[in-house]
């Protein structure tokens, strides 16, 4: 061998030494932020890429793209609706309390996504304001919704509809049919990173000092 054939050989093996620590020290790290992040947060083997389909609308109906809300941040994804005469509030309100525990809390965008289209937009930003000021309302119509769930593994469904009569005189002829109804629906929180794949699963039960640990972990280890 002469002098540069032996100099390349040197430098392949010191890249190729390179590559493979940096392949196990990262498959390590992985598997300590797993182990480290549960049950609180469930990491997936590979973030899924689902930026394709997450087209929604705001309160003026519309079409915005999440990217447009995001800006290159982390993004916790909460489904819910503002009729919702629990749950949600609960879910939100701990959603804000993680939010002011967290140290990366500049780098993470809360969006609440309403499964409740019909009776929420136009009343979106408002409802998620009520519980932060930095959360974004968004929603989707009925085909987009359906594509937005089937991609990221959610799901909603009405339950317990039923026609009420609302009478504005006395005249029982000018009374008012409107619809009451609840949504059934997905309570996990979704982590996505800044490229919007899917990263992480929030579930039950949801605990402000235990979330506020694990997406800082997440955040820094993965960043």
């Amino acid at each position: 061998m002469n002098k540069i054939t032996t100099t390349l050989a040197a430098i392949a093996a010191i890249i190729i030494l390179a590559l493979v620590a940096f392949f196990f020290t990262s498959s390590k790290n992985i598997d300590e932020l797993k182990r480290s992040v549960a049950p609180t947060a469930s990491l997936y083997p590979e973030a899924r890429v689902v930026s394709n389909v997450l087209n929604f609308v705001d309160d003026n109906s519309n079409a915005v793209h999440l990217s447009e809300v995001s800006s290159n941040k982390w993004v916790l994804m909460y489904f819910g609706y503002a009729s919702c005469p629990d749950v949600c509030p609960m879910d939100l309100g701990k959603i804000s309390q993680t939010l002011q525990k967290m140290e990366q809390k500049d780098d993470l965008q809360v969006v609440f996504v309403s499964v409740d289209p019909n009776r929420d937009v136009g009343k979106l930003n408002s409802f998620a304001k009520g519980f932060n000021g930095g959360f974004v309302g968004l929603s989707a119509f009925e085909d987009g919704l359906r594509t937005i769930s089937k991609k990221l593994g959610v799901y909603h469904q009405v339950v317990a509809a039923q026609k009420k009569s609302k009478s504005h005189s006395h005249d029982e002829h000018s009374s008012e049919e409107h619809e009451h109804y609840e949504v059934d629906h997905t309570t996990s929180y979704l982590l996505l990173n800044p490229k919007l794949a899917l990263t992480a699963i929030l579930s039950s039960p949801h605990e402000p000092d235990a979330m506020a640990k694990a997406l800082d972990e997440i955040i820094t280890t993965l960043r």
